[in-house]
């Protein structure tokens, strides 16, 4: 019993099978690198090759897992089947993990925002996620150990899906708006927890990370002069704190959780709390 408390046993994913999306870069490629350097079997997949083939070779060169990029293209149902299919099909019809991370944003106005924009949010950040989750869930109730050791389902969504609305734009008088975004996340938070229901019982969580900014290779240096001012910890997130937080999920450190939403953000939710009070008294 004691040797199940050791980190080394509560956080391995020796010999499990995850699949995740945009794992050739940013957030996801960080927590592919967590789930390889802790033994697992990991599936890239996102449009562009060339960044999936260089993430897979670096990851492969830190072991002790592997890697592997699929190139798909997830914005309609029958892409997500088909990337469903070829999972099932390279690991005899099983996934012990799933990470839905890709997404997308569009900066555009409050007053004139295409009306495509919104659609192609839609698509990727919550019909995407939806639907693979769905076409892979036969792969992930095959694999289930349940009760003990259930499958995952992990989904990237946002502080933005729950904070206090678009108040950046509002307190700072500009049109500029991500009120798309936020409320896609919003919706897949939703989806996540709706599905959690369903899944559960039939051996699968069904999990949310929430990160705040987190730095990656992907993230600008005007992102970090604008947001690191809104966060009470004073420092953007890291890859160990977005990496930590999956491992938890992914693991039997988290096998007893389901339906939650963890907010990975360095308070910045106090910080949204507090100017949504303030805009109530304006």
């Amino acid at each position: 019993m004691a040797d199940d408390l050791l980190a080394s046993n509560l956080f391995s994913l020796k010999g499990k099978v995850a699949l995740i999306t945009g794992g050739g870069r940013g957030i996801g490629k960080v927590i592919a690198k967590a789930f390889v350097r802790n033994g697992a079997r990991v599936y890239i997949a996102s449009r562009k090759k060339e960044i999936l083939d260089m993430a897979a070779a670096e990851l492969n060169a830190l072991g002790p897992g592997d890697c592997f990029g699929i190139k798909a293209d997830l914005n309609s149902k029958e892409a997500c089947e088909r990337l469903a299919t070829e999972i099932g099909d390279r690991e005899k019809g099983k996934l012990d993990i799933l990470v839905n991370n890709s997404g997308t944003v569009f900066d555009g106005t409050l007053f004139d925002f295409p009306e495509e924009w919104w659609e192609n949010i839609y698509n990727l950040n919550v019909k995407s996620v939806f639907y693979l989750t769905i076409a892979c869930f036969p792969l992930l109730e095959k694999a289930s150990h349940k009760p003990d050791d259930p499958s995952r389902v992990i989904i990237i969504g946002s502080i933005s899906g729950i904070g206090e609305g678009d108040l950046r734009g509002i307190v700072e008088a500009k049109r500029v708006t991500s009120v798309p975004y936020n409320t896609s996340k919003a919706a897949v938070h939703s989806i996540a927890k709706n599905l959690a229901v369903h899944f559960t019982p039939r051996g699968v969580n069904v999990n949310v990370i929430a990160p705040g900014v987190i730095f990656t290779n992907m993230t600008s240096d005007k992102d970090i002069q604008a947001c690191i001012s809104e966060v009470p910890q004073g420092r953007l997130g890291v890859e160990s704190d977005i990496a930590g937080s999956a491992l938890f999920l992914a693991s039997h450190a988290g096998s007893w959780v389901s339906g939650i939403i963890i907010p990975v953000d360095g308070g910045t939710l106090l910080r949204n709390k507090e100017l949504g009070m303030k805009m109530a008294k304006l």
